[in-house]
């Protein structure tokens, strides 16, 4: 039987649910898979309030933007254990929540080594996949030896 390292990268997006479900539908119940949620954000700006007055004014955004991704990380743990209530195995899922040094398709090229399956989503209309089919295509292209699943 194969053992299976499946990456599944989430943006928290309603095309993820799709990659979800076809996660929950394909591995659920088989005791050879090993299922990373995976997440990527844009570092925060460190700001140096003492240098100006006026920086102290943006403060509050930063405060904000750190709480939010403190409950994307959250979410991100929910999903995992979501899985889990699912039928997969706690001690084969895992959640790697992580700030960005690269592009977005770099650090999921990166995060697939070792890995078997990658299941992307992808949807959305004309004007999304405009915008969003650069770090697909990249991927993609860049990627051998992974089987990797769309889910749409």
């Amino acid at each position: 039987m194969a053992t299976f390292r499946v990456l599944l990268p989430y943006n928290y997006s309603p095309n993820d649910q799709k990659a979800i479900r076809f996660v929950i539908d394909v591995f659920t119940g088989q005791k050879d898979v090993h299922l990373t949620l995976f997440h990527v954000y844009t570092p925060l700006p460190v700001i140096d309030v003492g240098a100006n007055p006026e920086n102290l004014k943006m403060r509050s955004g930063i405060n904000f933007l750190a709480s939010e991704l403190k409950e994307k990380e959250e979410a991100l743990r929910a999903v995992g254990e979501m899985l889990v209530e699912n039928g997969f195995d706690s001690n084969r899922v895992s959640c790697e929540f992580k700030q960005r040094s690269k592009s977005a398709a770099e650090e999921i090229v990166d995060a697939v080594a070792g890995c078997n399956v990658l299941v992307l989503s992808r949807g959305g209309g004309k004007v999304t996949h405009f915008f969003t089919r650069s770090i697909y295509a990249r991927v993609v292209s860049a990627l051998r030896g992974v089987t990797i699943c769309v889910a749409t």
